[in-house]
């Protein structure tokens, strides 16, 4: 169990470590091909960042570990909305939401309805006969994908319409590494961060089985915090230079790249639709994170100016609810 665990952690700090550098190769890339500000926050790094929970997932499915996998997705988007409470800890005095663009919106509705649509399909495969496959990926899989093209071709056509200040994009990245290395070394952080991944679901999923801790637990919260590190990173980074939309940007958009990941996982699952094989307990954590999405949709519509301890209630609402739902899972984990 020492070694497992052992592995376990040092897949996570590879994983801390090659995710921040991926996503400042990534940000190097954006701007010098003239992709701009419009992918850089809410596309190209979210999909930098995410990229552990695409290995670890795809990994577990293949290791048959489809709890570990959707568990991981689900996990990490509630853990992702728990990094704007942290930011609004750590960026200064008053309600964090008030010093971002409301047009984030837009990003946080698409996560809520692709995290919708996985639920429906967990709850019509469980609770009907329906044969929801094709070719044996679940039609839940291919509804999600459908969504998530049609709903980044809206957020890039509104990004193109009420672009960030320059300014902003331009503190994100040392501008004197060359489009060369930018891609060399992302595709280092990328090949380390394949690496860990697949270390971090093979242990993680013998730590659940050794432990007896139920795997949907294991992935939902050790898992899905492991790989979700680098978008604390990479959210922290921002702040400090007061690129406080970037920072939104990456939470949402990353909420939004992890639920392609399902379908990812669908054609590495040799047992036909993952949604299908999956605990019921995974719609636990995908309401958990409909709800912390809709409070952040609340703060960045509302923009209320009213804070305890410098903290916004919206952030305060938010790591309530967050350690409220981690308990009743890790409570349902230890009683399977």
């Amino acid at each position: 169990m020492l070694q497992l665990w052992s592995i376990f952690l040092i897949s996570a700090v590879a994983i801390i470590l090659a995710g921040t550098k991926l996503s400042d190769y990534g940000d190097v890339i954006a701007i010098k091909t003239g992709l701009g500000q419009a992918l850089v926050g809410s596309i190209l790094v979210a999909g930098a960042t995410s990229l552990p929970e695409v290995v670890t997932s795809s990994t577990a499915s293949i290791i048959g570990a489809p709890d570990i996998a959707i568990g991981n997705v689900f996990g990490s988007n509630t853990f992702n909305l728990m990094i704007l409470a942290l930011v609004d800890l750590l960026h200064g005095a008053g309600p964090f939401m008030l010093k971002v663009h409301s047009k984030h919106i837009l990003s946080a509705l698409l996560g809520i309805l692709l995290s919708g649509l996985a639920t429906l399909f967990i709850l019509a495969n469980y609770l009907t006969d329906l044969n929801l496959e094709f070719l044996g990926v679940g039609l839940g899989s291919l509804a999600i994908l459908a969504t998530y093209l049609v709903g980044t071709r809206l957020i890039f056509r509104y990004e193109k319409k009420h672009q960030l200040e320059e300014e902003e994009e331009e503190g994100l990245v040392d501008l004197e590494t060359s489009l060369k290395e930018a891609i060399i070394g992302f595709s280092i952080s990328a090949i380390i961060i394949v690496i860990a991944g697949i270390f971090l679901s093979y242990s993680g999923d013998k730590i659940a089985t050794l432990s007896g801790l139920d795997k949907t637990f294991m992935g939902t919260i050790l898992v899905a915090a492991a790989t979700s590190l680098p978008e604390v990173v990479a959210s922290i980074s921002a702040i400090r230079i007061n690129a406080y939309d970037m920072a939104v940007g990456n939470v949402f958009g990353s909420n939004i790249f992890n639920m392609v990941i399902i379908i990812v996982s669908d054609i590495a699952y040799r047992g036909g639709s993952v949604l299908k094989a999956v605990s019921l307990t995974h719609t636990l954590t995908a309401i958990l994170g409909l709800i912390l999405s809709a409070i952040a949709v609340i703060g960045l519509f509302y923009r209320s100016k009213k804070t305890f301890l410098t903290i916004g209630w919206d952030s305060i609402t938010i790591t309530a609810i967050y350690l409220f739902g981690a308990y009743l899972l890790f409570q349902l984990g230890i009683n399977v």
